[in-house]
């Protein structure tokens, strides 16, 4: 080897060292990836990620927060399958996930109590729930609602005869058209917007007629995820975490925040976010404890008990489960625990 070539060698190996520890270093820095599904478009129970979000609060925790839009996919099963690190889901849901085997627990409670109502047209024949008798409901098909319905119209004295149609979102222009008797709406949302548009109706909580409240909208994950991010999710909750408890705070703020960051073409009425906000922040968000996040035995036990109860939970080869779940295997508090240290 000429001295020519050995002294070239040396200065490419000194380069290739440079650019293994150059990349080594940038490796080293690279904030840890956590893909979220939302359950829906952006609505303002998304309001503290998007917070977080705006905030810069997930970089200051060295985590990046990738967002998959909705596609209509369960959100549960794409947290079950590796798709997603984190998703919004609902305490109406996961049970019928993981009775059929999917791999899916509950990390943070979103909202402490359902949002949802029935609701009725005031001037219409409907005057209490036992007059929903052989009447027309319309809602999304979910094995839940009609068990429910039947809770509801026995608890007020009636026979629990309801009938479904399923419309989705097209249930409440079928009620305001006198198509349908009755839909279930997020008081959050379509309560405030029809309260706005001076629209005449009632409603009734679940609750109050038999079937308990549940702790609603979810942030979910898996165990093997847990397992192996445990670290980045701990601390991608404490982001997040920052993110609802400014929302409880300032929901104004928080709502300009959440029509910044999600995109305004995705709230043509700025109004109706920041009443929306205010009300999550007086009413939802925060546990009997005073904290965002904090679920319970108690409440794991209540609805999804009444979803056993009621033989509604089938696992996977459609069989009514023969024993009740161990409620405490859906839930996971260290997560949130740890975020708050």
């Amino acid at each position: 080897m000429t001295a020519r070539f050995r002294v070239a060698a040396a200065a490419v190996g000194a380069v290739l060292l440079a650019l293994t520890l150059l990349l080594t270093a940038c490796g080293e820095d690279e904030p840890d990836l956590i893909r979220v599904q939302l359950d829906w478009t952006p609505n303002t129970n998304h309001t503290g990620l998007y917070v977080a979000l705006a905030q810069g609060w997930y970089e200051d925790e060295g985590v990046e927060v990738e967002i998959l839009p909705y596609s209509g996919a369960n959100g549960d099963l794409l947290v079950a399958e590796g798709v997603a690190d984190v998703a919004f889901s609902f305490a109406t849901v996961v049970p019928f996930s993981r009775a059929q085997g999917l791999d899916v627990v509950s990390i943070a409670a979103v909202l402490q109590k359902s949002p949802t109502e029935i609701a009725v047209l005031e001037d219409g024949p409907i005057k209490r729930l036992r007059d929903m008798d052989g009447k027309l409901y319309a809602g999304w098909g979910l094995p839940y609602e009609l068990p429910q319905w039947r809770t509801v119209i026995q608890a007020d004295g009636g026979e629990g005869t309801a009938e479904l149609v399923v419309l989705d979102t097209g249930a409440y222009d079928a009620l305001l058209a006198g198509r349908v008797h009755a839909v279930e709406i997020f008081v959050t949302w379509e309560g405030i917007d029809w309260d706005r548009q001076g629209i005449k109706y009632r409603t009734w909580r679940h609750s109050d007629f038999g079937v308990p409240d549940r702790p609603a909208v979810l942030l979910v994950s898996s165990g093997e995820t847990i397992d192996e991010k445990e670290d980045a999710l701990i601390r991608f909750m404490r982001a997040t975490l920052r993110g609802y408890e400014f929302a409880v705070e300032d929901p104004d703020e928080a709502g300009r925040l959440l029509i910044e960051t999600a995109g305004e073409d995705a709230f043509p009425d700025p109004e109706l976010v920041y009443a929306s906000a205010q009300l999550l922040a007086d009413d939802y968000y925060l546990a009997p404890d005073g904290r965002w996040g904090s679920q319970t035995l108690s409440q794991w036990s209540g609805y999804p008990g009444w979803l056993y109860e009621n033989g509604l939970l089938t696992d996977e080869n459609g069989d009514p489960l023969a024993t009740e779940p161990d409620w405490s295997a859906h839930f996971d508090t260290e997560i949130i625990e740890a975020a708050r240290e």
